[in-house]
């Protein structure tokens, strides 16, 4: 039985493009801590983030589920290969914590920024997805109200952190 719920959830998410979801984290296990951090900086934002680098599949299929607590100014980014459509949204499928995406183009720029609440659900299928409804090559994720917090908005870019000296 839980095979089979296994199999036909990995099935769905293939079918919908749904990230974060993987059936490692789908079978209970606890996210990774052993993931690369580097910081990051948005153009005109005096903070910067500590990011953790989901460019894997299974680190991205993971994402933030079953984290508990995000510091103030970390998250996650999720790197990929190749440009992403529009409907390939992400899920909050065992994510504990309420969420902002911000939904980056190949210059990096945000294209698109929702907020995404925990699911509620032990049933996967009874998970919201949200898309972006743009293309994107990358996604970052926050504390919900974040962007708006701190008034990042469409269009702000994110980039290396400028070090003193550069």
């Amino acid at each position: 039985m839980v095979l089979t719920s296994l199999i036909s959830t990995a099935w769905l998410v293939s079918l919908l493009h749904l990230e974060p979801a993987g059936t490692a984290a789908l079978a209970g296990q606890p996210a990774s801590s052993s993931l690369k951090t580097e910081q990051w900086c948005i153009a005109g934002h005096e903070h910067p983030l500590q990011l953790e680098i989901a460019d894997t599949f299974d680190s991205r299929a993971r994402g933030l589920m079953f984290r508990e607590t995000l510091a103030e100014h970390a998250g996650m980014l999720f790197k990929y290969q190749q440009e992403r459509p529009g409907n390939a949204g992400f899920w909050m499928y065992n994510t504990y914590l309420p969420l902002d995406i911000a939904y980056l183009d190949k210059d990096m720029k945000i294209a698109s920024i929702l907020s995404m609440d925990p699911c509620p659900s032990i049933d996967s299928r009874r998970c919201p997805v949200y898309e972006p409804k743009v293309r994107y090559m990358a996604a970052l994720e926050l504390n919900q109200g974040y962007f708006e917090r701190y008034g990042i908005t469409v269009g702000a870019q994110l980039q290396s952190c400028k070090q003193p000296g550069e």
